[in-house]
């Protein structure tokens, strides 16, 4: 059977709403959500809570665009970083990078057409997957 993604051209910017951190007081698991104007990082490990105004976000790297802390989610993968602001983003690419078929309608600026080419090739696929693996790990355990 073919395992088939369709592309749903999403940007990712719909992946922000809640971003998985690593706690700058006790390097813990922290989440930085966002809500109307409102930016919250807040850890359940130790209490750590901070707040600020929606404003400048820094997208594109593996940490949050509005604290800049370090991502949770992110690993090391063949020779790169392979990195995913939550949960559902990590399952999002485990879709795409499973698929052997996979649909496009050309939208420059979906995730996957920015996804960089070395996690797209297919003698990557495996490594890729195992490394998105560790990272689901990670989630459970939180």
């Amino acid at each position: 059977m073919t395992n088939r993604f369709s592309l749903e051209s999403r940007e990712l910017e719909t992946f922000m709403g809640q971003m998985v951190v690593i706690c700058p007081r006790c390097g813990g698991r922290a989440d930085v959500m966002e809500k109307a104007n409102e930016v919250r990082l807040s850890c359940f490990q130790c209490g750590y809570l901070q707040m600020k105004q929606s404003g400048t976000k820094y997208i594109g790297g593996a940490f949050d665009v509005h604290f800049r802390l370090p991502l949770y989610l992110q690993t090391g993968c063949c020779g790169h970083v392979l990195w995913a602001y939550n949960q559902e983003h990590l399952a999002y690419m485990r879709q795409y990078v499973e698929a052997s078929v996979r649909t496009s309608d050309g939208a420059n600026r979906s995730i996957e057409s920015r996804l960089p080419k070395w996690m797209k090739q297919k003698h990557n696929r495996e490594g890729v997957l195992r490394a998105i693996k560790r990272l689901e790990l990670a989630c459970e355990k939180g």
